[in-house]
């Protein structure tokens, strides 16, 4: 009988060793399941945590490269290789092109194929925008060039005939250039208010010495002066004609910013890193360095 109680003693230590063993698991599981929930938790943020410097590290190749249309206007064609090397100092690769005509270029950039295009003044691009119902802006002002009014017959305004005929080039952003000199020599007087880019003839209401103005296109300004008493020419067309600055009956004064010639671009480009890198290599001492070597002194002026 001792030994039968013995052995149900045993057997009932047996029973709770096993119902303890059993029953481990599921007072542990609460436990268990928080470390989980903890590690579930945690891991997105340490992931989230992980991506963030990639994301600043993985800069989107397109911000560093500056697409570019250089017009040959103030040798910006010539400007754009300067620019290359100073944009790569500033961690930037300029892709450029030179084209053929400038509301091609203007179009282009429009479009988004191109980033910026150098080589209008605000004037033609405001007559582009009207025209092609666009709405480029001017990102950064470059240079100005003065343009004149030249003759191979008279020295001065003040020998300029009564009744003298002057050329006036045939685009509208520019056929209103002439006459804003002529008003400076107090030789005119203009209507107040009328757009820059669409002055005419018809907007002068005082003539006294009764200019007449032959409208002419920009190809043949240079060839005509043989034949008229006086007309304007571009800074280009000057020096092909072996005129020097001072040849000039009138020149164009730097305080018109609207003939300045600009970095057009969409809006949303204006204020950009890459927009910023491109003014800063254009404004550099390199750039102005060029323009000493194609430019006498006072025929170019700078925006910086």
């Amino acid at each position: 009988m001792k030994q039968n109680v013995l052995a149900s003693l045993a057997v009932a230590v047996l029973l709770v060793l096993l119902a303890a063993c059993s029953s481990s698991p599921a007072k542990n599981s609460p436990a268990d399941s928080g470390a989980a929930s903890n590690a579930a938790s945690t891991t997105p943020e340490a992931d989230t945590t992980a991506e963030e410097p990639a994301e600043s590290a993985t800069e989107d190749p397109k911000d560093r490269i500056i697409k570019l249309l250089a017009n040959t206007p103030n040798h910006n064609d010539e400007v754009a290789p300067i620019l290359a090397t100073e944009l790569e100092k500033l961690g930037y690769t300029l892709e450029f092109e030179v084209p053929t005509d400038s509301i091609i270029a203007n179009k282009e950039v429009l479009e988004g194929f191109y980033d910026v295009a150098i080589g209008n003044h605000t004037a033609a691009l405001n007559a582009f925008n009207e025209a092609n119902n666009g709405n480029l802006v001017p990102a950064f002002l470059t240079t100005f060039a003065p343009n004149g009014i030249y003759s191979k017959k008279y020295a001065s305004f003040d020998e300029l005939p009564d009744g003298a005929t002057i050329s006036i080039p045939g685009d509208q952003a520019n056929g209103g250039r002439p006459l804003i000199i002529l008003q400076d020599a107090g030789l005119i007087k203009l209507k107040e208010g009328v757009d820059l880019t669409k002055l005419t003839p018809s907007d002068i209401i005082d003539n006294p010495r009764q200019f007449k103005f032959k409208t002419l296109d920009t190809a043949v300004l240079l060839r005509a002066l043989d034949d008229l008493d006086a007309g304007f020419l571009y800074q280009s067309q000057r020096v092909k004609g072996g005129l020097a600055l001072e040849d000039a009956l009138g020149l164009e004064s730097n305080e018109y910013k609207d003939f300045y010639i600009i970095a057009a671009t969409r809006p949303e480009l204006v204020g950009t890193p890459k927009l910023e890198a491109l003014k800063q290599a254009y404004y550099s001492d390199a750039v102005k360095e060029f323009y000493k070597t194609r430019y006498d002194e006072g025929s170019i002026f700078y925006a910086w």
